[in-house]
């Protein structure tokens, strides 16, 4: 009887120590996703937050933006510019990966009037974007910091955008249950009336 009693008591000893050291592992492989998510949260927001900031109007009175949408952006920036703005396009595609386009002016082609034909190079900024339509990663603020709600942006409000709010939701699918992770960072256009060709 005393055996019986000293085994089940060291089952349930046991038992428990197990079950304290499996919350226990999944608690840090958890906590571990966490800061992953962060992390690739941390690169999107810094890439796109650098390239938005540098759009440029390519004429007074026009908008640096083509297109303004919640999860599209196409707009004209002096990114690592000597001669003419860029073309940029930040997107989502179909495998939850921000995607940034970029194209160089054609040769020949002068301001306000530059094309842009060629190749974009095309740049891989992160993954595992969990951004839905309510919860778009895009918002065009005008110089009250009001937000432009109707996108994609009409020709008149397209010119009223004076800072972009970035809201980047990351959710890296793993076997443990877990929330994204969310950033937001507000960017204002500091560039808007710089010329790139006059420098």
């Amino acid at each position: 009887m005393e055996l019986v009693a000293t085994i089940s008591i060291m089952t349930l000893v046991m038992a428990t120590v197990y079950q304290g050291f499996a919350s226990m592992q999944g608690g840090i492989a958890g906590a571990d996703e966490r800061l992953r998510n962060l992390d690739e949260a941390r690169l999107l927001m810094a890439a796109t937050s650098k390239d938005v900031r540098t759009a440029v109007r390519l004429s007074a009175g026009s908008s640096p933006f083509v297109l303004a949408d919640g999860n599209e952006a196409i707009f004209y920036a002096n990114l690592d510019s000597v001669d003419a703005p860029k073309k940029v396009r930040i997107h989502v595609d179909d495998a939850d990966r921000l995607i940034e386009e970029v194209w160089t002016a054609d040769a020949g082609s002068v301001a306000p009037d530059y094309t842009y034909t060629g190749e974009a190079q095309v740049r891989l900024v992160g993954r595992y974007l969990a951004n839905t339509v309510a919860d778009p990663i895009f918002a065009y603020l005008d110089a009250n910091g009001d937000v432009l709600a109707t996108t994609p942006l009409s020709s008149a409000d397209l010119i009223a955008v004076k800072a972009v709010r970035i809201n980047l939701v990351v959710k890296k699918e793993s076997g443990w249950s877990m929330r994204s992770t969310s950033l937001v960072n507000r960017v204002r256009l500091p560039n808007l009336d710089y010329n790139a060709v006059a420098g």
